[in-house]
């Protein structure tokens, strides 16, 4: 009996041994802690510069894309032959090239003159002076044409 009675106190005592290695009492899981909210801050506002009198260069000429060149010196030799509508039509092709050549918009709004419509000589002077270089040979000639146009 005592072998027995040994045989289960032996199984059981091995059975709680088994049941304590393989089951280990769950411990809780480390607290979740959130990230810190994004710390958020001001823009710093842009500092003020004023302009200081003659700090501003003029601009540079522009150089004109060769294609427009020629179409310039194209438009002025009709011009100069009293071709006025050969020379819009030919300054308004280097126009579509190059936007910003003032001395095609000077030949237009030359043109318009002597064909007689100051209005749309003065819009070419308008437009040419946005681009020709302040007191330049070009910017010089669209004020002229101004002064004939009457305006």
């Amino acid at each position: 009996m005592i072998n027995s009675f040994n045989r289960l106190l032996i199984a059981g005592l091995a059975l709680a041994f088994v049941g304590c290695a393989t089951h280990s009492p769950s411990s809780p899981p480390p607290p979740v802690t959130p990230a810190p909210p994004p710390l958020i801050t001001k823009p710093e506002a842009p500092a003020v510069v004023q302009p200081q009198p003659g700090a501003v260069p003029k601009p540079a000429p522009a150089v004109l894309n060769p294609a427009a060149l020629s179409l310039a010196k194209q438009a002025r030799n009709q011009y100069l032959a009293q071709d006025y509508q050969g020379a819009i039509a030919t300054a308004e092709r280097g126009l579509r090239i190059e936007r910003r050549a003032a001395d095609l918009y000077l030949i237009l709004a030359q043109s318009y003159v002597q064909l007689g419509l100051p209005q749309k000589a003065e819009m070419f002077v308008q437009q040419g002076l946005r681009f020709a270089a302040q007191g330049s040979d070009v910017a010089s000639g669209l004020l002229r044409v101004r002064e004939q146009a009457g305006n």
